[in-house]
């Protein structure tokens, strides 16, 4: 097996694991508490999301990407990683009540406050993470990754029944930060990891940091903002339900996405360094991920009220029109979603955060114009921006790497195959089995039965490379038994 398909295997089996963990704790909550106390946790918990972005400031990246590592680089990385992410977090105890008047809601600068706690531990997780990214350790990171979530998840349901509300949220994020931090350190630590740290040479490194960590926080933006604008344009009601209906977008889309993109950086940098077609590299990339991930959000479009039952309840049926908005913008945003990877990989930064900030203002202008009829129209502007978003990015990257957009529209003729496929599928169930008035169970196990042999056989029948990589790792561990 190589040592890229071990890695995305390994990469997968950790954000899946993770995911999975994250899933049982959003059916929980959902249950345990009430959209307007989510809410007002998705407000404070976004602000703080975006401020996060910036508390390695690239220093992840940059060990990732540096072509000889050595022990004086990784001072450096840690050095500016402390002294960047231990000064966000007392500004953040500092910003703490600003905060709370400006949304008129005093538990914000609580959760802040308990949330700030997490960035004195970042440079002690995030340091060893890069490490064992850069050497395709993922077996290592799973570890870290899946006990970390395991004890967040176990205390913030405790806390949720000890009468904590969604303070208990938060302090379920410090939970696993610290036991990631102890499994890191004490338990995996890396061959090449340094502990004391340095500000020499952290120029290089914030170079990188300052284009990589702001096109960080537009991406991340383009989530929580919504919760941001709607939780001071409107009710903690309406941040809980749009809130929900993104959460439960990313979740799907995320959990085929986030599985193989630890592995796309040192991947198409790998590919740069060995002289490599890059454009190539990217294009295949696209496609596979493609294949994964168009015809699950497709069947989540068109069956998001079963599904939203399924997972968090009848209370929460006003964000199934979301879904089906928000799910389509999520494919979109697939097509390009290792844009940004192989943009560093190319050194070209500053066309990264370029390209998300023109992404980011649409938005920006799309939401707020839009608020005012109905959250509906606002996931609707996201499906708009994310066809602006395939159609410029493409541009770009003609620019930046050569990419031929025939090329690269022909290569993606088979997912859109897929795709279509499945959905067609699913409206063919809906005819069967009413999603409204049935059980959410019902069409869930319908579907279930039904996608995958299909899914499956239309790989094959297109001659899908997705389908020459399954059975690639299929036949990898026979070998192995």
């Amino acid at each position: 097996m190589s040592q890229v398909r071990r890695a995305v295997i390994f990469s997968s089996i950790t954000r899946y694991s993770v995911m999975l963990i994250g899933l049982v704790s959003m059916m929980a909550v959902a249950r345990l508490l009430t959209p307007d106390e989510i809410g007002t946790f998705a407000i404070a918990s976004g602000i703080v999301m975006l401020i996060s972005e910036f508390r390695i400031l690239g220093a992840g990246a940059y060990l990732v990407r540096e072509v000889e590592l050595t022990a004086e680089k990784v001072r450096a990385g840690l050095g500016l990683t402390i002294l960047i992410s231990w000064g966000l977090g007392f500004a953040i105890l500092i910003v703490a009540p600003l905060a709370a008047d400006f949304y008129e809601l005093p538990p914000v600068a609580t959760v802040f406050r308990i949330l700030s706690l997490t960035f004195f531990l970042a440079p002690f997780i995030s340091v060893p993470s890069a490490l064992f990214s850069r050497d395709l350790k993922f077996n290592l990171l799973f570890r870290m990754q899946f006990f970390g979530a395991i004890v967040a998840l176990v205390v913030t349901l405790s806390l949720i029944y000890a009468g904590l509300s969604f303070y208990s949220l938060a302090w379920g994020q410090v939970a696993g930060a610290l036991s990631k931090c102890l499994i890191a350190n004490l338990l995996l630590r890396p061959k090449a990891m340094a502990y004391l740290p340095s500000m020499t040479g952290v120029k290089a490194i914030a170079s990188l940091g300052i284009f990589n960590s702001s096109a960080g926080i537009l991406r991340k933006a383009v989530v929580v903002l919504p919760d941001m604008i709607i939780g001071k344009m409107g009710t903690t009601f309406e941040v809980g339900m749009f809130s929900r209906g993104m959460g439960f977008t990313q979740f799907v889309s995320e959990t085929l996405m986030r599985g193989v993109s630890p592995v796309a950086l040192p991947y198409l940098s790998g590919a740069r360094r060995e002289g490599g077609d890059v454009r190539f590299a990217y294009q295949r990339a696209s496609v596979l991920l493609g294949g994964l991930v168009w015809p699950v959000l497709v069947v989540g479009s068109l069956a998001s009220l079963p599904a939203i039952r399924l997972f968090f309840g009848d209370q929460w049926d006003a964000a199934a029109p979301l879904v089906a908005w928000l799910a389509i913008w999520a494919a979109l945003r697939s097509v390009h979603w290792f844009s940004n990877d192989v943009l560093v990989a190319m050194h070209r930064e500053k066309i990264m955060l370029i390209k998300d900030l023109v992404i980011f203002l649409l938005l920006v202008m799309g939401v707020i114009a839009a608020y005012p009829a109905g959250l509906e129209r606002i996931a609707q502007v996201f499906m708009l921006v994310g066809f602006f978003e395939v159609f410029f990015i493409t541009l770009v990257l003609r620019a930046c790497i050569g990419l031929k957009p025939m090329a690269f529209a022909s290569a993606w003729l088979p997912n859109l195959a897929i795709a279509a496929g499945c959905g067609v599928m699913t409206l063919v169930v809906r005819q069967l089995i009413d999603f409204e008035l049935a059980p959410a169970w019902q069409p869930a196990v319908a579907l279930t039965l039904v996608m995958p042999p299909l899914w499956l056989l239309l790989l094959y029948l297109l001659g899908h490379p997705l389908f020459k990589e399954l059975r690639g790792v299929l036949l990898s561990f026979r070998r192995k038994k």
